[in-house]
């Protein structure tokens, strides 16, 4: 009997402990974010009364009352309704949708937060140099001004690297070193790394490129950090991604293609190549490129991550994977449609925004667009969107680059349809260079890859507007090569077929961006 006694006492002790302790602290939790939502919902009653009062007409007024009351008691309820819909999906879903903190006070914000159990760093995080001791302010000045000097001690001015002009397939070595040491400077991200370290790293990401590579080589990957550098300046990204973010991507504009062999992923898989094996099929190409990256970064000699935290390590390493997995063109489409996602579920705040831009270019991002802009999920699509967009930037850009961009890239695609040629695969569509015309595939490649992502990403960037106009305008020249250098010379039906589908491309560009 005492043994009973004593078990049971023990059981409910123990009950109490695992059971009843943590439910009452989540009672707790619960009713004081009861009490918030009801605080918020006061407020909204008090607000919606007072406007009421403000409305009414003094003659009607005591026939009116009852009637003005159900008014507002329904309006009331009605948003009351909505708060907690919008409050209940999130905490189903363990995130919310892009545009739920669109129109919610602080204390609504707090809520979310609340349920969410969000527990973000604060924004200071996104600040530039400015957010740091003026000892390391100092410091990082120090290096920027010595980045500078660097590259215009190679010749390369602010101006052009600050342009879209810039061509690395122009510039020698060092001035490609030195301007990708520009592109990785402090200034871009408010973070210090070793001089040495940037120096080292960037020696072994070039030694990575197979430097035969019509296209897929060292240029390119210049190239590529330029653009990123560029989009994370022009659209704003130092008031909603974290230095430690913007770092991440810049790294892996730099290795995103290290060690590519020339040929693609299809190419792999169907050869049975050891990446192929390797990684199972899926995106072997990417995934060693990313591989590649942090085997450079474990060397201590090259370690630019050398100085952040724990936390701050293991986030740059999320971001850099993810942005390289995500420049697989098995990834494009699906791009494209978290774009318009997120574009359609914010359309109003983007709407807002694109006509303030236009208005008023500095004023990009509104605080609207920076509210949405640093939800945890928009942070990943944007990362993942910078280097996309880059690594896709060739039809965005002045048609002289352009054209030679192109012509690198076909150079290397007819360079694995011969190799396919030779061991009996089948020759890939845009691989064969005995039946591709190279500028009629170029306004197929923008018509139905780039446009598409340029003209959407430009509703949600407004910035880029005029890279998706350069789109359009490189449509028209391709247009203009192929009547010129086609042989045999296009047909009649050939000519007002491509005509149809240039005007298709304008008529999709006046529709989609908003200029």
């Amino acid at each position: 009997m005492v043994l009973m006694v004593f078990f049971s006492l023990l059981l409910s002790n123990s009950v109490s402990a695992i059971v009843l302790g943590p439910l009452e602290n989540l009672l707790g939790k619960i009713r004081h974010t009861a009490s918030k939502i009801f605080q918020s919902v006061t407020t909204m009653a008090a607000a919606k009364h007072n406007q009421e009062e403000d409305e009414e007409d003094s003659d009607s007024e005591e026939a009116g009352d009852a009637a003005h009351t159900f008014r507002a008691e329904t309006a009331l309820l009605t948003k009351v309704v909505r708060k907690l819909s919008a409050l209940n999906e999130v905490c189903d879903h363990k995130k919310h949708d892009v545009g739920t903190e669109r129109g919610m006070d602080e204390r609504d914000r707090w809520v979310l937060a609340s349920l969410e159990a969000d527990h973000r760093e604060g924004w200071n995080r996104y600040g530039s140099m400015d957010a740091v001791g003026d000892e390391e302010r100092d410091l990082l000045n120090d290096t920027l001004r010595a980045q500078t000097s660097m590259a215009e001690s190679a010749g390369l001015s602010l101006d052009l690297l600050n342009s879209w002009n810039l061509n690395p397939l122009e510039l020698d070595r060092a001035r490609n070193l030195a301007a990708a040491t520009y592109f990785l400077g402090p200034h871009n991200h408010g973070l210090r790394a070793g001089a040495s370290e940037t120096a080292r790293f960037l020696e072994e990401a070039e030694r990575g490129y197979v430097k035969s590579n019509p296209y897929h080589n060292w240029f390119h990957a210049i190239d590529i950090a330029h653009c990123v550098y560029r989009l994370l300046l022009l659209c704003g990204a130092d008031t909603y991604l974290t230095g430690v973010e913007r770092f991440a991507i810049l790294l892996s504009a730099i290795c995103h293609d290290i060690g590519h062999p020339g040929v693609n992923n299809m190419y792999l898989i169907e050869s049975s190549h050891d990446l192929a094996l390797c990684y199972n099929d899926r995106a072997p190409l990417e995934n060693m490129h990313a591989a590649k990256l942090f085997e450079i970064l474990n060397n201590s000699k090259c370690d630019v991550l050398g100085q952040l935290t724990t936390t701050q390590f293991w986030e740059a390493r999320r971001v850099a994977i993810d942005a390289i997995l995500h420049t697989d063109a098995a990834k494009h489409f699906h791009i494209i449609k978290e774009v318009q996602m997120c574009y359609e579920m914010n359309s109003d705040v983007f709407e807002r925004s694109a006509d303030s831009y236009y208005t008023d270019e500095a004023s990009f991002p509104t605080a609207q667009a920076v509210d949405v802009f640093r939800l945890p999920e928009s942070r990943r699509f944007l990362s993942n969107l910078m280097l996309h967009i880059a690594d896709m930037s060739n039809s965005m850009k002045p048609f002289r680059i352009c054209r030679i961009w192109a012509w690198q890239i076909l150079e290397e695609f007819f360079a694995q349809g011969d190799n396919e040629r030779n061991v009996g695969l089948p020759v890939q569509m845009m691989n064969d260079r005995t039946k591709m015309n190279r500028a009629f595939s170029q306004v197929a490649v923008i018509e139905f890859l780039t446009a598409p992502l340029a003209f959407g990403a430009a509703k949600v960037l407004p910035p880029l507007g005029p890279h998706a106009a350069a789109v359009l305008q490189n449509a028209r020249q391709w247009q203009q090569t192929w009547l010129r250098d086609a042989a045999p010379a296009p047909s009649e039906s050939e000519r007002e077929a491509m005509g149809e589908r240039i005007r298709k491309l304008q008529n999709r560009y006046k529709d989609q961006v908003n200029m």
